[in-house]
């Protein structure tokens, strides 16, 4: 059932996506061979003074448009689908379904971040592409291959590891921001009125006690503090693994908070409008 509700997601979301990575393709396009045309004379100057290649700015401001949109409707996407289908005359039917209650949440989150991932990967990949050009994929190989031999000879190690670590803790960073927005959701949905108010105030209510919390651990374990890291006798690469694993195993936990929290209210506190 769940492989249903991913595919049923999914699809329902890349109605909305779509068009506009296909925008981003055909803008960046563009735009690569307009950059390519008008550099290096992007500006042509005159007597009269500068003048900008204007196909070239109307087309980097139509693919700055779409970057940012590309993240604006990623983020609504992921609040309108939760709320919508869970939480209003739609919820009815969601949770009139043979499946359990977390299994729909599962299929909303998955859906969230495989679209937030796509959509970090899809504008990376097309900034790269209009960056290609000032540099050789030969002198971006030889250049990586330099890095990753001078991080080893430094530090004794692969920079591999810290890449590693890196990701996994914006793997979970994505996660935890996903579920916080559901659960401040959730929240907001049990009173009776101005649910939207509600829910905002109790996502600004989670980001101050996880502040709180932070804070407190710093304090009771400074050992985990950036500040007492850097004033150890320990190299830069032990103080950033140690800060971006504690700080992993603490969005850890809150992914697994938040998920229980929002489970329980839709199983047991649910209060469709």
């Amino acid at each position: 059932m769940l492989g249903k509700l991913l595919k049923y997601e999914i699809k329902a979301t890349g109605r909305t996506f779509l068009p506009l990575y296909l925008a981003l393709i055909v803008l960046t396009i563009i735009t690569k061979v307009l950059l390519f045309v008008a550099i290096p004379d992007a500006v042509m100057v005159s007597e009269s003074g500068s003048n900008f290649d204007l196909p070239l700015v109307i087309s980097l401001s139509l693919y700055g448009t779409i970057i940012v949109a590309l993240f604006v409707l990623t983020l609504i996407v992921i609040i309108q689908r939760f709320y919508k289908n869970l939480l209003t005359d739609e919820g009815y039917l969601m949770f009139t379904m043979p499946v359990q209650t977390w299994k729909l949440i599962l299929s909303k989150l998955l859906t969230a971040i495989l679209w937030t991932i796509v959509c970090g990967f899809a504008v990376a990949i097309s900034i790269f592409i209009l960056a290609l050009g000032n540099f050789s994929m030969m002198e971006l190989s030889q250049e990586i291959g330099k890095m990753y031999s001078e991080f080893q000879n430094q530090f004794g190690m692969s920079l591999n590891i810290i890449i590693g670590e890196g990701i996994m803790l914006m793997i979970v960073d994505i996660i935890s921001s996903i579920l916080m927005i559901y659960v401040a959701i959730a929240i907001g949905q049990l009173f009776n009125q101005h649910r939207i108010l509600a829910s905002f105030g109790a996502y600004i209510g989670i980001t101050v006690i996880l502040q709180i919390v932070m804070s407190l651990l710093t304090l009771l374990f400074p050992v985990f503090g950036m500040d007492y890291l850097m004033s150890s006798e320990m190299n830069e690469i032990a103080v950033m693994q140690i800060f971006i694993n504690s700080v992993t195993v603490f969005n850890i936990i809150c992914i697994a908070a938040f998920y229980f929290i929002t489970n329980y209210i839709l199983k047991n506190r649910l209060n469709l409008e």
